[in-house]
């Protein structure tokens, strides 16, 4: 087993959603274990025997966004078809709401996670999110479908790509109320858009 796979155990399991619940609400400085006790339903002595403190906690919500983000993704790279098809399925995972849950993980493992529980954490966003990434851009490569930079650059191409769009996706600009569509809306950056611009780029090549 490795270090950064997710407890399993039903009573952690619950500790962990009502752990998880709060720290999306309301941010990892503003929940307390007492909180979180109340939320699952559980003793403190029993919330202790699973979790040494409320960081442990944070980093078992971590470690299950990313679980589920990477049992998502590995089904999604072995798309059959082209690379582009490939592509759209792997994007569509990345710009999903859940992936906000996964932005908010990252900013709050910065401000608060020690040394140790930030390393368990990168291992995890590596093993399950780049790896079944580079494994496509791997593929487009030894197909002479992707050229010019590593597996591992092109993937980290494509997700920095795929999280301004989702970034942008949802969001409008106050005083354009009257437009029948938002300046960044989904019809402006969606899967499609995403995959050609990271394909074929925006330039214009001269003959």
């Amino acid at each position: 087993m490795q270090d950064f796979e997710p407890v399993s155990s039903p009573t952690a399991v619950k500790i962990v959603d009502a752990a998880s619940n709060l720290f999306l609400q309301r941010g990892y400085k503003a929940v307390s274990i007492n909180d979180i006790i109340r939320e699952a339903d559980v003793t403190k002595p029993t919330l202790y025997y699973y979790f040494a403190d409320k960081e442990a906690l944070f980093v078992q919500m971590g470690l299950r966004v990313l679980a589920e983000m990477g049992e998502r993704l590995r089904y999604a790279a072995a798309t059959p078809g082209a690379l582009a098809e490939r592509l759209v399925a792997v994007a569509a995972v990345l710009m999903a709401n859940r992936d906000t849950d996964m932005r908010l993980m990252r900013h709050e493992m910065a401000a608060h996670l020690g040394p140790g529980h930030r390393a368990m954490l990168g291992r995890a966003f590596y093993a399950q999110l780049f790896v079944p990434i580079v494994g496509v851009m791997e593929a487009g490569l030894a197909d002479g479908e992707l050229a010019r930079y590593s597996a591992l650059t092109l993937a980290k191409m494509f997700m920095g790509m795929a999280e301004a769009f989702q970034e942008f996706a949802p969001r409008t600009l106050e005083g354009w109320e009257h437009q029948s569509e938002t300046v960044f809306g989904t019809s402006d950056l969606n899967l499609h858009t995403l995959v050609d611009l990271f394909l074929h780029g925006v330039g214009i090549t001269k003959e």
